[in-house]
């Protein structure tokens, strides 16, 4: 933006001196090159000067005045809309400051050049340049304005806030920095983008809301490449860092080292409650955003980053179901999956991982969220099949904890989850895994052999895109071609029981 502005001025600054540069000559050269005396009123008429001076005065203080006013009511304004710390930032920006000084002081100038003019004193050195700086003035202001304008722009302040956060890291992370003293500074930083996020959602902002939540995910990763050297003491945090949470709690962040990414969190888990009610599509940003989070504090080997990023998306799926919101739980648990799946390495992690499906399907069934089990039967089947592909030794553990999902309550049967375990099996056979296709056989057991039947004849017949418009696009109970004829051998077993 800074860049833009030089660019700016230099062109405005350039067209005023060709224009008024050619309009001079042309009339110079008419009237026969007459010299500097011949063009001057200094000794002859010093009155003349200051009338000259003082149209420019006042024009000074007009400029001025207006300037002050368009700031003394855009920046409150804005800030208010969107941060408070827009104030601090604006007053602490050197264009900013070297404008509205350059535009004081010229002002100023022009007032006493003509204040020293006397009958027999002409200071014409001194009136060339208040004439110079008064062009300089008339060329800034455009510019300027644009300059303000853009200043104001709330994706401005998201990547000033950004940027002044990396800046603080890195001093930090250099030894330039006390790290509590930039600790405090960025926790400030990082609180003020979250207020972003909120008031952007609050006007149903999305745009502005969705660069935030990328811009805390762009922060994590910054910090992560400098964690290694940052001190001891930058990990230290007391009730001051995170109010509310106790002294176990302030003596675990500090313990695990991952208060920045705590913080980073909260905000985003802050926009996450937010998104639920004022701009639905949005929470797909944010827990996509913490999926590419947890990946990368895998794949650095931080695992104490990964599972606070794996605690957040408990908390998206409960903050989801506790609002009901069908799109929320279907958007979170996709991307949960697809999580679970890159972490079938991690076999303590990724046991967990399908507890919490289980633990949170239980819940919104509670909750009366009928739909949101069976899709957690999709999800975790998902995951199990790619845990089996890539021989995962925590494959085994999946494949019970997916099964012990509920397929029917009573007399009703969720053919959506009878569904879901029709692949499972049919996968198992494809894939040679006898021993687990006969576990899902034992399993569906309890469920009609027409139930069977129609829910094979869906599932062979259902096409690849879904028929709504959703996140995930593909239908959930799309089986590809090369799928098809183990399903119905699957089937067919079930049916022959």
């Amino acid at each position: 933006m800074r860049g833009a502005f030089v660019r700016s001025l230099l062109i405005a600054f350039g067209v005023f001196a060709a224009l008024f540069g050619l309009e001079f000559f042309l009339e110079w050269n008419r009237l026969g090159r007459p010299g500097l005396d011949a063009m001057s009123w200094a000794d002859q008429n010093n009155a003349k000067l200051v009338d000259v001076l003082s149209p420019m005065a006042r024009a000074y203080n007009n400029v001025l005045a207006m300037l002050l006013a368009t700031i003394g009511l855009a920046i409150p304004l804005t800030a208010n809309m969107h941060t408070p710390k827009l104030i601090d930032m604006f007053l602490r920006d050197r264009i900013n400051r070297f404008v509205l000084s350059f535009m004081a002081l010229g002002a100023a100038h022009v007032l006493f050049v003509a204040y020293i003019i006397g009958p027999e004193f002409a200071p014409i050195w001194a009136v060339r340049l208040a004439v110079f700086m008064s062009l300089v003035g008339w060329a800034l202001l455009i510019p300027y304005f644009f300059y303000v304008v853009r200043f104001l722009d709330p994706s401005r302040v998201v990547r000033r806030l950004s940027e002044e956060t990396q800046q603080i890291v890195a001093r930090v992370a250099d030894g330039k920095l006390d790290p509590v003293a930039g600790q405090e500074e960025v926790a400030q930083r990082l609180d003020q983008l979250g207020t972003i996020i909120l008031k952007s959602l609050d006007r149903a902002d999305r745009g502005v809301a969705r660069e935030g939540v990328w811009a805390v995910k762009q922060l994590i990763d910054h910090h992560a490449a400098l964690k290694a050297r940052m001190p001891a003491a930058w990990f230290r945090v007391d009730r001051a860092d995170f109010i509310g949470f106790s002294a176990e709690a302030l003596d675990m962040v500090t313990e695990a080292s991952t208060w920045y990414e705590m913080k980073c969190g909260l905000q985003l888990a802050l926009g996450y409650q937010q998104a639920l009610s004022k701009a639905s599509d949005t929470v797909s940003s944010i827990s996509d955003a913490n999926r590419i989070i947890a990946l990368r504090a895998a794949g650095r080997g931080d695992d104490e980053a990964l599972r606070l990023a794996v605690r957040f998306f408990n908390n998206y799926t409960r903050e989801a179901i506790k609002a009901r919101s069908v799109h929320a739980v279907y958007d979170v648990f996709h991307q949960y999956r697809l999580l679970a799946k890159d972490l079938t390495d991690r076999q303590d992690l990724i046991r967990e991982i399908a507890r919490h499906f289980v633990y949170y399907a239980n819940m919104a069934h509670a909750y009366g969220m009928v739909f949101a089990p069976q899709l957690a039967v999709f999800d975790l089947g998902y995951v199990v099949r790619r845990a089996f592909e890539s021989k995962s030794p925590a494959a085994t553990d999946l494949l019970d904890v997916t099964l012990a999902l509920p397929h029917r309550h009573g007399n009703d049967v969720h053919t959506l989850a009878v569904k879901a375990k029709l692949i499972l099996g049919g996968f198992f056979l494809e894939t040679g895994n006898d021993a687990q296709a006969a576990k899902v056989r034992a399993n569906l057991d309890d469920v009609d052999a027409v139930e069977i039947r129609t829910a094979a004849a869906d599932l062979l017949e259902s096409p690849r895109v879904f028929f709504e418009v959703t996140d995930r696009q593909l239908n959930l109970q799309y089986v590809p071609p090369e799928r098809r004829e183990p399903l119905r051998r699957f089937c067919s077993q079930l049916d022959a029981d």
